[in-house]
């Protein structure tokens, strides 16, 4: 790879490890690249989602988070891509994934309205389906962020 600087580089020098960590940092990367893309190209929808969720969100707040959500996906998934920020990026992920997946959880067994703020094909998603998306994504950034922090070079 000459020429090309340090920080983009995705090292695969074979071993198994290296594969899963190299391919768990890329699943997040498309996962919210895809679903902040989709968000942004829409965000009228977002917001009338958000405004309309059971979290009593007031316009305001609504309209606050229908742009901060999928620019932090979007964000999380440009770090991951620089070698130097990827453990960073990987813990943001984390983050957000929980807090998707704690609220998630909330939509599913105590909420009596049930709107998505998916962006793209997600938004087909039963909301059981997402929960098990979002807990998935969740083991994996884990799993990345674990192997990222052992990566020896």
């Amino acid at each position: 790879m000459t020429g090309i600087p340090n920080q983009y580089h995705w090292r695969f020098n074979g071993s198994i490890r290296n594969f899963f960590r190299v391919t768990m940092a890329l699943y997040i990367i498309l996962l919210f690249g895809y679903t902040g893309f989709s968000k942004l190209l829409d965000t009228d929808v977002l917001f009338t989602t958000l405004r309309n969720a059971p979290l009593f969100l007031s316009k305001q707040i609504a309209e606050v988070f229908s742009w901060f959500i999928p620019l932090a996906e979007i964000g999380i998934a440009a770090t991951i891509i620089f070698e130097d920020f990827r453990k960073i990026g990987l813990l943001s992920s984390i983050i957000l994934l929980a807090l998707f997946t704690a609220y998630t959880l909330w939509i599913v067994f105590v909420s009596p309205h049930q709107p998505c703020t998916c962006g793209g094909i997600l938004s087909l998603f039963t909301w059981k389906q997402h929960l098990l998306l979002n807990s998935i994504s969740l083991v994996l950034a884990s799993g990345g962020l674990y192997l990222e922090n052992n990566h020896k070079e």
